[in-house]
């Protein structure tokens, strides 16, 4: 299921006796499940019908026992289970070795959660929250057969011009799709990001129904490609002064450090690509067309990339991934990305 149709159910009433969402969007994650807990929990009887269970060892037995438990005193009950170790991958035989996880042997509860799910309680929605799901498992089987199934993850570009125009509706305005264009151009497809600035956005507009690219122009801080370039370019070139001094003038012209990862992270998927033509031997013309850059700037990059090994564009990109995860899971923006271009310096 897409996530806004789960969204439209839930709204509507229609809310299902289980849900499994995961994925590596964590905004759509949060809303999908701040909207079971808006529909379904009260504040006065919230101790006694509403539960979030982290990972143990016992987590997924307290699951279904809560969840066959009638609610106190309200219609329904909430129980909210976090990477349930009987859905998420194993941890792997050897850090590093590229052996295949641990095939981890059905547990009692594992066999009680797939007959839960042959007649779930209706009173209850149990709602598994996850980043990944191991498919290979009859427990993820079980659920992604029976349960109301939603995968988030990242959005593209487009994707995420047209959820800040729906997000824009939601609040009583329109966002065209100029301004939505160079909204997602100065912020990128955090959705976490994008939903703040259009809060802004909706502020700065006062009555008038449209949000245009002059209104993003004056309210959405600006990170510039020529900045971006020059803080990628030094540390791929390991001039830590030059990049750390860059680094903390680009802080000082954002609202939040994860708008820097997200530009980072464009220009190093952008390098990557680029890297990829021209070792195929990719006229530019026809490169600048896949890579649906102007053959001036294309031409520029080829210059930049040629001398960058692509192990380390790749292992920089893998960096770049693991500190949008921790600042997506409460680690300190700023130092989190401090400490990334550390590392990237000394690598």
């Amino acid at each position: 299921m897409l996530y806004r149709e789960v969204l439209e159910e839930i709204r509507a009433g229609k809310i299902r006796p289980v849900y499994l969402v995961y994925g590596n969007e964590n905004f759509l994650k949060d809303e999908i499940f701040h909207a079971l807990r808006a529909a379904l929990v009260q504040p006065e009887t919230a101790d006694f019908n509403y539960h979030v269970l982290d990972p143990a060892h016992d987590q997924l037995a307290q699951a279904l026992n809560l969840a066959q438990t009638q609610p106190f005193f309200a219609e329904r009950r909430l129980v909210v289970a976090k990477d349930c170790s009987a859905i998420v991958p194993s941890r792997r035989k050897g850090e590093g070795d590229g052996d295949e996880p641990e095939e981890k042997p059905s547990s009692s509860a594992d066999e009680a959660l797939i007959h839960y799910l042959g007649a779930p309680v209706e009173s209850t929605c149990l709602l598994f929250l996850a980043t990944t799901v191991d498919s290979r498992r009859k427990t993820t089987k079980a659920l992604l057969a029976k349960a109301g199934v939603v995968e988030c993850q990242p959005l593209k570009d487009e994707d995420a011009q047209m959820w800040a125009q729906q997000r824009a509706q939601s609040k009583g305005k329109r966002l065209n799709q100029a301004a939505a264009h160079t909204l997602v151009e100065k912020i990128g497809t955090d959705l976490r990001l994008l939903d703040g600035e259009i809060e802004k956005l909706t502020l700065y507009a006062g009555e008038a129904r449209e949000i245009t690219v002059a209104d993003v122009e004056a309210v959405v801080p600006n990170l510039s490609e020529t900045e971006v370039f020059r803080l990628t370019e030094a540390v791929m070139l390991k001039q830590r002064a030059r990049a750390l001094a860059l680094l903390e003038q680009t802080l000082r012209q954002v609202d939040h450090p994860l708008q820097i990862l997200a530009a980072l992270t464009n220009r190093f998927r952008q390098i990557l690509l680029v890297k990829a033509l021209t070792t195929r031997g990719v006229p530019k013309k026809e490169g600048a067309s896949l890579a649906r850059m102007h053959p001036f700037a294309y031409e520029k990059m080829t210059g930049h990339v040629a001398a960058l090994d692509r192990v380390d564009v790749v292992g920089a990109m893998q960096r770049l991934l693991e500190a949008d995860l921790a600042m997506k899971s409460g680690y300190d923006p700023r130092l989190t990305l401090e400490t990334l271009v550390v590392e990237l310096l000394g690598s």
